[in-house]
């Protein structure tokens, strides 16, 4: 028997089951740390079955540590959510954009995609691969359509990702960059025939070969993904209210290319083994003070009228607790740059 090694004692009405509902472990988590650390004859059978002769089971922190911590997850006042291995899932995710421009729609477009998503733990770390499944423009105005459907060409190179991941979930690095460079080079040779010589489609592929050389900072600005790869897997300890967190950036959608400063709330809430993990984002004028250059020489004489900027971002997310596994979420964001010219931008990801 190892002395450095905590060990709960058995008896032939002991089951695996119980002990690890007890201890508040799962089943497998208990089997495969005893028979890691025990002797051959020590282990717990494929079916689960002591040895005869067994007394005890070695467990991987103190009966009172383990318990305590069971007590807390059990509790509505604590959320433990952990990344955890998810096979094969397929999501939905739809978006819709809008632009109005005194009370007219500029902008108005509704899309469809879906993605194929495994999650898998490799040596202490996780990894994800993503694959886009099918992209499809639902809505949009007619005259955008068909520059809607050249742009789509862009996201190929993208149709597969395979990533590492932060413990708290958001993207780290992109593990098949070079599949992306050559995926970007393929679909640039192919295209040779379709773009032209103006400044704007010479931009469009100049811009290609910078996202696609290298993908992270691509990655990480766009809404979506920043959506699916939230930073979300934490434990947390005061739930019903929202608490603040540090001040933000967001990628504007009214000032292209621009960065927004925002305050975020979060609020967590616990009902049974689901979790809902609610953001509140906001901003204003006087925390975004350099969008004001920009609004008076490109729409301030268009608009007549002066610069009132906001920002408000809901985001809430449904995530099974015990699998580790987002369920659901829905973001809507209004940012307007004045009363009378606002970007609309909502997503719904669904688990199908």
């Amino acid at each position: 028997m190892r002395s450095d090694l905590n060990t709960f004692p058995i008896d032939r009405s002991s089951s695996l089951a119980k002990i690890a509902e007890t201890l508040g472990l799962k089943p497998k988590i208990l089997k495969d740390f005893h028979n890691s650390n025990a002797l051959p004859h020590e282990w717990i059978k494929d079916d689960d079955q002591f040895p005869t002769w067994l007394n005890h089971i070695y467990i991987p922190d103190s009966v009172i540590n383990l318990t305590q911590i069971r007590k807390e997850r059990e509790s509505l006042d604590f959320i433990s959510l952990k990344q955890s291995d998810i096979d094969v899932s397929s999501y939905t995710i739809m978006t819709r954009n809008d632009l109005q421009v005194s009370g007219n729609s500029m902008i108005d477009s509704e899309t469809v995609i879906i993605w194929e998503y495994i999650k898998q733990k490799k040596d202490g770390f996780f990894y994800g691969d993503l694959r886009q499944i099918s992209h499809q423009v639902k809505y949009i105005k007619s005259i955008y359509r068909q520059f809607a459907e050249y742009m789509q060409k862009f996201n190929r190179p993208i149709d597969h990702l395979n990533f590492e991941l932060n413990t708290a979930g958001s993207i780290k690095s992109i593990a098949n960059q070079d599949e992306i460079w050559s995926e970007w080079m393929i679909l640039k040779q192919s295209m040779q025939n379709e773009v032209g010589n103006t400044l704007e489609e010479k931009n469009i592929i100049e811009g290609g070969d910078k996202d696609f050389r290298d993908t992270l900072p691509l990655i990480k600005n766009n809404i979506l993904y920043n959506l699916f790869f939230n930073d979300v897997y934490q434990d947390y300890h005061k739930t019903g209210t929202f608490v603040g967190e540090e001040k933000k950036q967001y990628n504007s959608q009214a000032f292209s290319n621009e960065k927004v400063n925002i305050t975020v709330k979060r609020k967590a809430e616990k009902e049974g083994n689901l979790a809902k993990i609610k953001f509140l984002c906001e901003g204003n004028s006087e925390q975004n003070r350099h969008l004001r250059e920009i609004y008076n020489s490109k729409l301030k004489e268009f608009l007549k009228e002066d610069f009132d900027y906001s920002l408000l971002w809901t985001i809430e997310y449904h995530f099974d607790i015990e699998k580790g596994k987002m369920l659901f979420c829905h973001s809507k964001v209004k940012e307007q740059a004045s009363r009378n010219y606002i970007y609309s931008t909502e997503h719904k990801i669904t688990l199908t």
